[in-house]
């Protein structure tokens, strides 16, 4: 036991003690500590092994979508480059022609307002010479033969392709039920003037004539616009058959074709 400059008493063993503990408490936090910057560096090398991943999945994914569209380009070659090593020739002179007739009937119209359907697409265009002013779908013909066990008499259900001319039109049209009609429906045939062939609604709010029984008309089916479906008429939706009937006057020419 001794005394210190302030007249304390200090314990030799206490001293030991404290001091034993002091060092044990920081050799703890050294270990503690050095476990930590383990654990950090374990971690910050796990982050960049993630980064690294991450990186290469993307790469990954980039090159799977580069090949997928090497495989689409690859099946679509065929279609591109058919084994006809003409082809290509064949539509460039294809092309050259188109573009002559297109120049030829541009000046043969003058710039007159007509009709253009294209019967193998379905599609109706109002040009203006050779400006387009609009286009509608449209069902053509759907094509086949309607034969009449009892007369013999056939009907073929397509739309005629050619020159034509809107000869007339009419607003709230009645459509005189033909023989085919009631022979597909099984029905027996009515006299040619009796009033039951007139029905109201099925044409549509408006008509346009094209002559020889064929018309542009509208359809209770417009979900089966845009692909063959008519007995032979044109038949256009209500929204662009209003448009047509106020646009094409009586007279205008009228191009089908294929």
């Amino acid at each position: 036991m001794s005394e210190n400059a302030f007249g304390r008493t200090v314990y030799p063993l206490a001293l030991a003690l404290w001091t034993g503990a002091f060092g044990w408490r920081a050799c703890a936090i050294s270990r503690d500590g050095d476990a930590l910057a383990r654990e950090a560096g374990r971690l910050e090398d796990e982050a960049r092994a993630l980064d690294d991943g991450s990186r290469a999945l993307r790469a990954l994914v980039r090159e799977a979508g580069e090949r997928a569209g090497d495989a689409r380009f690859l099946q679509d070659i065929p279609n591109i480059l058919p084994e006809d090593k003409g082809y290509l020739r064949t539509q460039k002179a294809i092309e050259g022609e188109v573009g002559l007739l297109r120049a030829k009937v541009a000046k043969r119209l003058k710039g007159a307002l007509h009709l253009v359907i294209d019967a193998k697409a379905n599609k109706l265009y109002i040009k203006k010479g050779a400006q387009l002013l609009w286009q509608a779908d449209v069902s053509v013909g759907r094509g086949g033969v309607l034969k009449d066990a009892k007369s013999g008499r056939k009907w073929e259900f397509v739309t005629p392709r050619g020159e034509f001319r809107v000869i007339g039109k009419a607003v709230n049209p009645q459509w005189r039920k033909p023989d085919w009609a009631y022979v597909e429906a099984g029905e027996p045939v009515p006299p040619p003037g009796d009033p039951s062939r007139m029905v109201s609604g099925e044409l549509g709010a408006f008509v346009m004539n094209l002559g020889d029984g064929y018309l542009i008309h509208g359809t209770k089916r417009e979900e089966l616009l845009g692909r063959p479906a008519s007995h032979g008429c044109v038949r256009v939706g209500a929204a662009d058959l209003e448009k047509l009937y106020a646009s094409v006057p009586n007279g205008t020419r009228v191009f089908i074709f294929e």
